[in-house]
């Protein structure tokens, strides 16, 4: 009897001390448990970062330095700052009491932060997503034509990345023309490869650009969206891709119809050897 006296006392003890511990947390310390568990540090840093990078390969001056204070200001403790004013201007204390509670249990852990629920509900579509695959597949039967693969252009121009000018859509791929002088060289390659796609396992040329060769290549892209641009290699247009977008990051790769031989030449002289 004693012994169950003391198993119930000790429970008791335990979830006592539980809720003490609750209710004697400050709205603030609510506030940024829930700031960790939702991630929303992790996801303004990532909003910024996609409009920062690409404004650090365009901006100068003062606008350089700018950019640097704003990252500055995007530090944990600032973000934590900024979105606990938003919540006390949103939520009273209640609501937060509400919100801290809900995100300790495991409901909010199999909404959240489990894979499964996700997967349940998908499950529950897939004879929608079928029929929209088999759609899709006849379709593409019926319309999809054999991609062409590039063949090499001869060229009297100098290793490297070019503009055209004066594309447009019916331009044919042999009366493409160039800028006089490529966006890029050489020069601005810190590192060249051979790998291999990893959509057909074919070798491909991947490329890492110096920091300089890096804005070089994001103005370049950015200039010419919808436009092709050439790479040159050994008095050779190799390969003419079109832009769809701005590329940050400082990496490209050449892929085409090549075997590993040519591949190896082209790193070589890319390499400036």
């Amino acid at each position: 009897m004693n012994l169950k006296k003391t198993r119930f006392l000790t429970i008791g003890l335990i979830l006592i001390s539980i809720s003490l511990v609750s209710y004697g947390q400050s709205r603030q310390e609510k506030t940024e448990a829930i700031i960790i568990k939702l991630k929303l540090i992790e996801n303004q840093k990532t909003n910024y970062k996609f409009q920062l990078e690409p404004l650090k390969y365009q901006a100068t001056g003062n606008d350089s330095i700018k950019i640097i204070e704003l990252e500055k200001q995007l530090s944990d403790d600032e973000i934590v700052k900024r979105i606990s004013s938003a919540f006390n201007e949103v939520f009273s204390e209640n609501e937060i009491n509400d919100i801290y509670d809900f995100i300790q249990t495991s409901a909010f852990e199999k909404f959240f932060n489990s894979g499964e629920t996700y997967k349940i509900i998908a499950s529950k579509f897939k004879d929608i997503d079928k029929e929209i695959e088999r759609i899709t597949n006849n379709f593409s039967e019926t319309v999809e034509e054999p991609t062409k693969k590039f063949e090499p252009i001869p060229v009297d121009r100098e290793n490297g990345f070019y503009a055209t000018v004066d594309y447009n859509y019916s331009t044919a791929d042999k009366d493409i023309k160039l800028e006089d002088k490529p966006s890029l060289t050489s020069k601005d390659i810190s590192e060249v490869k051979k790998a291999f796609s990893s959509y057909n396992d074919q070798p491909e040329i991947s490329i890492v650009f110096t920091k300089e060769g890096a804005k070089k290549f994001y103005l370049l892209t950015k200039e010419n969206i919808g436009k092709p641009v050439a790479i040159v290699i050994a008095k050779q247009i190799v390969s003419m891709p079109t832009v769809n977008s701005e590329i940050i990051g400082g990496k490209a790769s050449i892929s085409g119809n090549f075997t590993e031989e040519e591949i190896d030449k082209m790193i070589e002289i890319l390499k400036g050897k």
